[in-house]
């Protein structure tokens, strides 16, 4: 399926923060413990639509450790909306479901090359993870791409790292800075010192691979703030920090009226307008190709 690399009226849905691992860097501070939400996906879905959301990306936790999934995905496929999914990649390599064609992308989490990612999530699991991405464009036809965690250590990764997504057929890369998840030992590990100077790092690495990826390759720089809207698994809507400073708290997925910033309302859909316009507008994404 074609798929555009970033589109107007997205949302990120963290749909819950459970999550078959525990790893001390997420962002979401996700776990096998965590109950998943208790409010209707579905419900919420239809609100979206009606909010003029053109696209839904999933991500958690872990999507594929919610039991609705299935159903949702059927659901809003229904209602128009388009929908990708970040994961791990676990449940997917244990089993694809035929449902997975529903997504218009299926984005795989990598957090260095070999060495690095596999400290992190486990031996031989960044070869799991290449695997996967053979089985999904071989034999589903399912377009893949990658989620890249710029760390303090994997900035300097990224070449051995390229040479295999691209030798297995990835559409494309996204890098994305490290979000601090308030644990001062673990940022203090992961956190990059200043974003700025580890993407100008990055891209010169990336200097000889522009167009070795159709879909090309991202920075998304969350350093840069208020201009990704964030469903959450309590289901409000959250404009992300990657700093030590909170997230900033739009309001409920129900309320007919947001905050669009400190002071400052408007209606639920030109709030996410607004929004979405300032993402357009912002210098957090970074073409690399």
């Amino acid at each position: 399926m074609a798929r555009h690399f970033s589109t107007h009226r997205i949302i990120c849905w963290r749909l819950s923060r459970n999550c078959n691992r525990a790893c001390p860097f997420c962002l979401s501070v996700s776990g096998p413990h965590v109950r998943h939400p208790a409010h209707d996906p579905f419900a919420m879905a239809d609100r979206l639509l009606a909010l003029k959301v053109a696209k839904i990306s999933y991500s958690g936790g872990e999507p594929f450790e919610y039991p609705l999934l299935p159903r949702l995905v059927e659901h809003v496929r229904s209602l128009g909306i388009l929908q990708l999914v970040t994961t791990n990649g676990d449940r997917l390599s244990t089993g694809v479901p035929a449902w997975i064609t529903s997504f218009e992308h299926v984005k795989l989490s990598f957090y260095g090359s070999r060495p690095v990612h596999d400290r992190l999530m486990g031996a031989g699991n960044y070869d799991r993870q290449l695997a996967l991405a053979d089985r999904l464009i071989g034999r589903h036809e399912v377009t893949v791409g990658a989620n890249y965690m710029l760390s303090a250590e994997s900035v300097a990764e990224v070449g051995p790292f390229m040479d295999d997504v691209a030798g297995h057929g990835f559409n494309d890369v996204l890098f994305q800075t490290y979000i601090h998840n308030r644990r001062t030992h673990v940022d203090r590990t992961f956190a990059l010192d200043d974003p700025r100077t580890a993407i100008a790092r990055l891209r010169e690495a990336l200097s000889g691979y522009a167009g070795r990826l159709p879909g090309g390759m991202k920075v998304h720089d969350y350093s840069r703030r208020d201009w990704f809207i964030v469903l959450d698994d309590a289901g409000r809507f959250t404009l992300p920090s990657s700093t030590l400073e909170a997230d900033f708290v739009m309001g409920r997925v129900t309320d007919d009226v947001l905050q669009v910033g400190p002071g400052a309302r408007d209606s639920a859909g030109a709030a996410l307008e607004a929004i979405w316009a300032r993402r357009y507008g912002t210098d957090a994404i970074i073409d690399l190709a």
